[in-house]
């Protein structure tokens, strides 16, 4: 392919970029795209590799990757790509389309003869500026217009405001994603690290606990609530739809809470106890119902029939007797 020249609009400049058809063996994946990021930061001996260890690591780790697997055969399937990927030349790295080059890079594995997957379509631009590179990188994924899991929005979200100390204003400016959403990842990954858990899977978790406002706001006030839950999430005890579903209805029912917080129950068995012992909703229809008989429909019974209302008023009365010394005993403990 020739050279053919374009232009890339970034923060009202027109960047000025080629189209080419560039070998795959001289391009690199960017470390520091969020997908990637959040592969390689489990890999505790990352940062002392060589660089061209790092790239394969990076590689083998896209290699896993849902969005990988499934770009494979629909590329062979079209015999190419759709869209170019886009290419810093200084760095050669690439900013935009590291799926697709982990795509490529495994056809060519597969097919060497193939001469389809030894170079692939590129937009390439001379350099970009860190701020004209995040605003790239968020026009394509931060909004959700491609595949970046939330895991790795999350992380990009982190390391900018965290480990660049750079505002989140300034983000969400360059990204388009608003600053409320930044500092709600970045109390999300906050929250994973406090726990020591960096698995990806667990990412559902630490969502829900930071935005379910009746979770959130327990956890904070409630300092063995959180020890116990998050040992429980990263343990991976019940999934994080159930922790959603079940923790609040435990939470407002502070005797199974207690319960679960001695570990004298499962989270699933108090929100079980909890949920079935709505004993004020049980006894007042059973209250009403016994409102609702008169005088008159006593009357209207046999004798037979008054006799044995008799022996249920006192089976009643009894029972009655039982809940109060319960009742009793719990107001006591």
């Amino acid at each position: 392919m020739n050279s053919e020249g374009a232009t890339i609009a970034l923060m009202g400049e027109d960047v000025p970029a080629t189209h080419e058809l560039l070998r795959i063996s001289e391009l690199n994946f960017l470390p520091d795209n969020p997908r990637v990021y959040a592969a390689v930061r489990e890999m505790a001996d990352f940062a002392s590799l060589m660089p061209a260890e790092k790239q394969d690591r990076i590689y083998g780790q896209l290699l896993q990757e849902p969005s990988v697997t499934k770009l494979i055969p629909e590329i062979r399937r079209d015999g190419g790509l759709q869209n170019p990927i886009v290419v810093r030349w200084d760095t050669k790295q690439v900013i935009e389309g590291n799926s697709r080059l982990a795509a490529y890079r495994k056809l060519h594995e597969d097919s060497p003869q193939d001469a389809r997957w030894i170079s692939i379509r590129c937009l390439v631009v001379d350099k970009l500026t860190p701020d004209q590179q995040t605003r790239l990188l968020g026009q394509a994924h931060l909004r959700g217009q491609t595949d970046w899991s939330p895991y790795a929005k999350a992380l990009y979200c982190f390391s900018w405001v965290e480990e660049m100390c750079k505002d989140a204003t300034s983000l969400s400016n360059l990204s388009g994603i608003s600053a409320a959403e930044i500092k709600k990842n970045v109390r999300i990954i906050k929250l994973m690290r406090e726990n020591g858990d960096d698995r990806a899977s667990n990412f559902s978790y630490y969502n829900v606990i930071v935005t379910n406002r009746r979770i959130s706001s327990a956890v904070e006030q409630n300092e063995e609530l959180k020890r116990v839950l998050l040992a429980d999430v990263k343990n991976k005890s019940f999934t994080s739809q159930a922790m959603r579903d079940w923790l609040p209805t435990v939470i407002d029912k502070p005797k199974f809470l207690r319960r679960y917080l001695r570990r004298d129950s499962t989270l699933e068995d108090a929100f079980d106890r909890a949920k079935v012992s709505d004993t004020q909703q049980r006894l007042k229809r059973i209250r009403d119902r016994l409102r609702d008989i008169e005088r008159t429909d006593i009357e209207a019974l046999n004798k037979g029939e008054i006799r044995s209302v008799k022996q249920i008023v006192r089976q009643i009365g009894k029972d009655v007797n039982r809940l109060v010394k319960i009742v009793e005993a719990e107001l006591e403990d």
